[in-house]
């Protein structure tokens, strides 16, 4: 995978940069009940993309985060639960987001543009807290739960998830014209949640969406993601074969050095802190330049593209992610 940069970049010379924000105010309202998303979205990303200039372009699926639990009344309940079916080809979750990435697609030029897809156990843990009243843990703690008290049930009710969201991947790469997917996948937040738990179920899940990614896809990326400090075992997904991959560096402490060594044929994305206690958003541009090279200044340049942990505050200073990109791009691979 020495060459990834060839197809992000078009340039062997050069090394790939891109940061990533969301649009909407909150990304998780549903699109379909509120279609104005999709217009902010879309001039969210001319704007962006026409000043901050980056090497590729993170799609972002504000309004579309969670897939239908058709025949399903009550997710918390593991019989209702149970009842779940795969959506139509037709459904408009699907039909809408093609339209989406189309259009997308003509703002950000003839960047490669990857468009936000989350995993099947991302998609069930949020089904189960209430988001009204409850911390997000709550989610992991109860999948967690079932994982241990109900596993063929969970088993099926993922790979009906699993199911759906494969036919997302293949709409949005196949008809909308995405380039590929940023799959973003993470372990459950729990003291109970282990490695036989997250290889005998949430793997395979994972890994019945990846094969679907590569079908359709040359390239795409895989983000074991750290957002709001959640922690991962970063050897637990070496299997993922994704050409790209991103993780959390500073929610991990793992580096991108250390990274090019557990993902030993991949590429390597990410390096800075992407909270407002990083240097990306309260940095000089003394610091912010001082922080690629220090990120640039051991890893082997062929198999490393600069971004952040994960999607960057609304608010950030565009100045401060373009000091970043100019910084990247004056290193030569």
């Amino acid at each position: 995978m020495s060459n990834q940069q060839n197809v992000l970049l078009d340039s062997t010379e050069k090394i790939p940069v891109s940061f990533w924000r969301h649009f909407a105010d909150d990304e998780t309202v549903d699109a379909l009940e509120n279609p104005t998303i999709a217009t902010i979205n879309i001039q969210g990303h001319k704007e962006y993309v026409d000043d901050l200039r980056p090497d590729f372009v993170k799609l972002m699926s504000d309004g579309y985060f969670n897939v239908p639990f058709d025949n399903v009344t009550d997710p918390k309940n593991i019989d209702n639960l149970s009842k779940i079916q795969e959506i139509q080809d037709d459904d408009p979750w699907l039909t809408e987001q093609v339209k989406l990435v189309q259009e997308q697609k003509k703002v950000i030029g003839q960047r490669r543009g990857f468009y936000n897809i989350f995993s099947p156990v991302t998609i069930l843990k949020w089904a189960l807290y209430d988001a009204e009243s409850e911390l997000p843990a709550k989610g992991d703690e109860r999948l967690t739960e079932l994982f241990i008290q109900y596993p063929e049930e969970i088993k099926h009710i993922l790979n009906v998830l699993a199911k759906n969201i494969i036919k997302q991947v293949k709409a949005v790469v196949v008809d909308g014209g995405a380039d590929g997917v940023y799959y973003s996948t993470q372990e459950l937040q729990s003291s109970k949640y282990t490695k036989e738990l997250f290889d005998g179920i949430q793997k395979n899940v994972d890994l019945s969406v990846i094969d679907a990614i590569k079908s359709v896809s040359d390239i795409s990326i895989l983000h074991i993601c750290g957002f709001s400090g959640t922690s991962n075992h970063l050897e637990w997904f070496i299997d993922y074969d994704l050409p790209i991959v991103n993780w959390a560096v500073t929610v991990e402490g793992i580096s991108l050095q250390q990274g090019q060594q557990i993902f030993k044929d991949k590429v390597v994305l990410g390096g800075f802190g992407n909270t407002t206690d990083d240097v990306l958003y309260n940095g000089s541009k003394d610091e912010i330049e001082a922080a690629v090279q220090g990120l640039l200044s051991n890893v082997d340049k062929k198999r490393v593209i600069i971004g952040a942990d994960c999607t960057v505050p609304r608010d950030i200073p565009v100045d401060h992610l373009k000091w970043a990109i100019a910084a990247v791009h004056e290193n030569v691979v």
